[in-house]
């Protein structure tokens, strides 16, 4: 599963739990004072190309 995530992500790449940590911290810092009411995405990108079948795996 994770091969297949990897593959059809833009970026080509899993997310790591550090990157999920870091995007948590920016949004708790001072740094994101400003931001209200957002989604923030950390998936490398797979947001925009939904996931396909399960069926195409095997």
């Amino acid at each position: 599963m994770l091969s297949y995530n990897e593959s059809r992500a833009p970026l080509k790449k899993n997310v790591s739990i550090s990157e999920v940590g870091n995007a948590a911290s920016f949004l708790a810092s001072d740094l994101a004072s400003g931001i209200t009411g957002e989604i923030l995405y950390v998936d490398a990108g797979y947001n925009i190309t939904a996931m396909g079948s399960l069926e195409e795996v095997n």
